[in-house]
């Protein structure tokens, strides 16, 4: 990578970008570049979907659809990165398989027309094509879900290099898994996935799969937030003059914060307190846990107001019930301790519903979304450093200077990210970024009170 001494990735220029090939390969062998009609490129990734996608804008004059026969089984390859460097770990290129063309739309002239073609990664489409019967015996989650990934009798025989990250996970289970597809199977043994306990705490149930353009990653929010941001990103309106020492960053274009609180929202949802009812049917035994968000260590973004009754949200378990089937410590009932080894592992379902649901929600309790220059080495699940300076300025009219946002300014998430290719010459990334905690803790005096005076 070259030296630009400046943090890695970002692109400081348009011209710093090359669209260099979009390719489409026909059923029948052909190979058609269609570099030149590209009009604008998109190119999805997110943490919370399984698998990357995207479409492309063509401007067409040569009937191009009939010509090449098009019928969803043709394949796009898409190479695209830094004209400034010929290393391949900035040079993006990637196969996607084509499965929608839509908008298709004439120009006035008539002679002209737009349209658009829909991508998804190979292993999306084949998921969609199969689905697995197996029985899992004794193996932790991250096994399964690896061996799912791997399978080439009963999976998706992914190529290991497309496999980056499995993060292991604590517990062995017994799972069937009932003629599901095999990313509708991933997804199901998701929620009840734990990351592997760290200094002897319960590392609650937030284990997700996804793709980015690197490849597939099962792991942790915990782990993806306590990354090395990527970058560090500013946000400094042109025209405004004033003196700060963050001169070394990169410039974010714009910014919008999506979500911040929703308290009401947040209580329905049981992010402060839940409780949860689980239900063995064979021991005939239910099972009531009380979950509060104060169980879970470093999420600091919400606090946890007072009601008239003098009771915190925390403590309001009944403001979200759940509902669950368990199995729990059925190894100890009297008749089926007699054949353990016909008994399944416990799920630890007491655990994973009523953390999981808190813990999601809480890693998105702060949404911003961020553009900035193009840079194709960005990838959801990272981490970035984002520098928000404060409305207030200080010191003297001469060396005016700001503060950092003490709320809002810190570690983000990066949990979606699209890239806007246009062959102009622009070429933007947008970000959705998530904030777990706050540099600066809400006050926790209960105001909910004085509503009675």
């Amino acid at each position: 990578m070259e030296d630009t001494g400046a943090p890695n990735g970002g692109f400081y220029y348009p011209q710093d970008f090359s669209l260099e090939a979009v390719d489409i390969t026909t059923d029948s062998g052909n190979v058609y570049k269609l570099k030149y009609l590209v009009v604008e490129l998109s190119f999805f990734e997110d943490i919370y979907a399984f698998a990357c996608s995207g479409n492309v804008v063509l401007r067409d004059a040569v009937g191009l659809i009939e010509k090449l026969k098009l019928d969803g089984s043709e394949i796009i390859e898409i190479t695209y990165g830094k004209t400034s460097s010929q290393q391949k770990s900035e040079k993006n290129s990637r196969k996607y398989r084509l499965y929608k063309i839509g908008n298709r739309k004439p120009l006035g002239n008539k002679t002209t027309e737009f349209f658009t073609m829909y991508f998804c990664s190979e292993e999306l489409f084949l998921s969609e094509q199969i689905k697995i019967s197996k029985s899992f015996k004794g193996q932790t989650i991250s096994e399964i879900v690896d061996s799912i990934l791997r399978d080439t009798n009963n999976g998706l025989k992914v190529n290991g290099s497309k496999i980056q990250k499995i993060e292991k996970t604590y517990g062995v289970y017994d799972f069937v898994i009932p003629k599901l597809k095999p990313l509708e199977a991933i997804s199901w043994l998701s929620t009840y996935a734990r990351p592997e306990r760290r200094d002897n705490r319960d590392s609650g149930a937030d284990m997700l799969f996804y793709e980015t353009n690197d490849g597939f990653y099962f792991q942790s929010l915990q782990s993806m937030f306590t990354a090395a941001p990527y970058a560090t990103y500013k946000y400094q309106p042109s025209d405004l003059d004033f003196k700060n020492s963050y001169e070394n960053n990169f410039n974010i274009i714009d910014y919008e914060f999506i979500k911040t609180y929703d308290t009401l929202d947040a209580t329905a949802s049981g992010i402060y307190a839940n409780r949860l009812i689980s239900i063995d049917p064979l021991l005939r035994k239910r099972t009531i846990t009380d979950f509060n968000k104060d169980k879970l260590t470093g999420y600091s973004n919400s606090g946890s107001p007072s009601n008239r009754f003098g009771k915190k949200l925390t403590d309001m378990y009944d403001s979200s019930l759940k509902l669950a089937f368990s199995n729990s410590n059925q190894i100890n009932g009297p008749y089926i301790k007699q054949g353990e080894s016909q008994v399944g592992k416990d799920i630890f379902i007491e655990t994973s519903v009523p953390n999981r649901s808190a813990q999601i929600a809480l890693s998105n309790y702060t949404v911003m979304k961020a553009i900035i220059p193009g840079d194709s080495t960005i990838t959801a699940g990272r981490t970035v450093n984002i520098l928000l300076y404060s409305l207030q300025f200080g010191g003297d009219a001469e060396n005016a200077t700001r503060a950092l946002d003490t709320y809002f300014s810190g570690i983000y998430l990066v949990t979606a990210v699209r890239h806007i290719i246009q062959t102009q010459g622009v070429y933007q990334t947008v970000l959705e970024l998530a904030k777990e905690s706050l540099k600066s803790n809400y006050d926790t005096q209960g105001n909910s009170g004085r509503l009675n005076e």
